[in-house]
């Protein structure tokens, strides 16, 4: 191995390094969140965080596909029908008519889904005032954007499946 080379596989090293630091703390962070939500909302029939997600998508981006939750993801769109499915069931989403696909209808949030997900929305406001953040708004504001910009460039270099 030539210096030029040693020095490559260093630099390389040491952007590789922090990445997969990063990695494991944004993991254990999801699966931190996911805990957390679920257990704020345990009373609320069996809403797990995943559930969450989807209700909150439909709540912010209004009424979309199956497919298209799933891409927004990105997740199989099997998973998000099982998810769909669940919340229909317990009527805080409904299907309805899509025109500009017959096979594909729009899924909604219900105005008992929208009640749910703005007590949920209350529930994890009061539990976040609670206490005195670690971080301040400007370095969240900061995380927000370092993490949607690499999530970014990901989409760019992820292998077509």
């Amino acid at each position: 191995m030539t210096a030029q080379t040693r020095y490559i596989c260093n630099v390389a090293q040491q952007r590789d390094e922090p990445f997969i630091k990063l990695a494991a703390e944004v993991r254990k962070l999801f699966h931190q969140l996911a805990a957390t939500v679920e257990a704020l909302h345990v009373d609320l029939d069996g809403i797990t965080a995943s559930h969450r997600a989807v209700l909150e998508s439909l709540y912010r981006g209004g009424d979309q596909t199956v497919p298209a939750l799933a891409r927004s993801r990105p997740v199989s769109r099997q998973h998000i029908q099982t998810l769909v499915n669940a919340l229909e069931t317990r009527k805080l989403v409904e299907a309805i008519a899509n025109p500009a696909h017959l096979r594909s209808p729009l899924i909604r949030i219900t105005p008992a889904g929208r009640a749910c997900f703005e007590e949920m929305r209350s529930r994890e406001r009061a539990l976040l005032t609670s206490k005195r953040s670690p971080v301040t708004v400007t370095e969240l504001e900061s995380a927000t954007d370092i993490l949607r910009r690499l999530r970014e460039h990901l989409a760019t270099i992820t292998p077509a499946s």
